[in-house]
């Protein structure tokens, strides 16, 4: 890993009155519970510095997000969003995909059953490198996001349990899975995806696209119908948890960032690996030849 020391720390004096306690938390330590049932922060409503992690995505919007996963951390609790409240978004126009960025004076709040950093005019940032790896997606089974079921009392689309909340803001994938339904979900743009072939009760999660910026008219990418095949799904996971008028949600979901989140299956994709190589040829000439496996 690269890394380059950036001099670009931005400290707005302007509301400096809380003081964060002089530890410097790793995203683990604001994210980790023993208990999976225990889903908000240890440090839920302090004022933190955190040693922070690589940006992997940025997404747009009047709070505009960033997403940090520090790679100590590769099989849960290593992801977080910071969320920029400022009025410049210094942060957010700063910094880019790939930096490793620490921060200073960040509140930790609770945003729809998502742990998250607010960036304030009292906060702080620091470029620490650049151009650091992407970390590669965790290879997951669809039940270990399971999906929702919905239920009449209380009303709404609820998890049975939440063990997939290791998994907030972490980049993951499911493999060999179709879309099996559309429109679900409390914003109806949920799709489920199902373990191709051989699906149990539990072998199936959401996605949806509302972060893939790379979307055009639609809710769903032009990939996305019911019957869809794909090698493999990739997205960042987020909890949507809430209650309105006797209606109540909480699920996780996965949401895709890019056209290539969707690595769909092709014609020359012979053996089904989802990889087009010399085995696909060897493949087909035995096919060709003998006109048998």
């Amino acid at each position: 890993m690269k890394r380059l020391v950036v001099s670009m720390m931005i400290l707005t004096l302007a509301g400096f009155t809380q003081i964060a306690d002089g530890v410097d938390y790793s995203i683990y330590d604001l994210q980790y519970q023993s208990d999976p049932e225990e889903l908000n922060s240890p440090h839920v409503g302090e004022n933190v510095n955190c040693i922070g992690g690589i940006v992997i995505h940025k997404f747009g919007g009047s709070k505009p997000k960033v997403t940090l996963y520090d790679p100590a951390y590769p099989d849960g609790w290593g992801g977080i969003v910071i969320k920029d409240f400022t009025d410049a978004k210094d942060f957010y126009n700063t910094v880019d995909v790939g930096d490793w960025i620490s921060l200073t004076d960040t509140t930790v709040e609770e945003s729809k059953g998502n742990t998250q950093l607010m960036f304030e005019n009292k906060s702080g940032f620091l470029v620490e490198s650049t151009g650091n790896d992407l970390p590669e997606p965790i290879s997951i089974e669809p039940n270990d996001i399971t999906a929702p079921i919905y239920q009449i009392s209380p009303e709404g689309w609820l998890v049975e349990n939440h063990n997939a909340e290791k998994y907030e803001a972490m980049l993951v994938k499911v493999d060999n899975i179709i879309v099996t339904e559309k429109d679900l979900g409390k914003a109806a743009d949920n799709y489920s995806l199902v373990i191709f072939n051989n699906a149990g009760p539990n072998d199936i999660c959401w996605a949806a696209e509302y972060m893939n910026e790379e979307v055009e008219d639609d809710d769903y990418h032009r990939f996305v119908d019911i019957g869809s095949h794909f090698c493999s799904v990739t997205g960042i996971i987020e909890q949507y948890d809430g209650y309105k008028n006797y209606y109540e949600w909480d699920y996780y979901q996965l949401l895709t960032t890019r056209t290539g989140d969707l690595k769909r299956y092709t014609p020359a994709d012979i053996n089904g690996d989802c990889k087009v190589d010399f085995l696909d040829v060897a493949e087909l000439g035995q096919y060709w030849l003998w006109g048998t496996e």
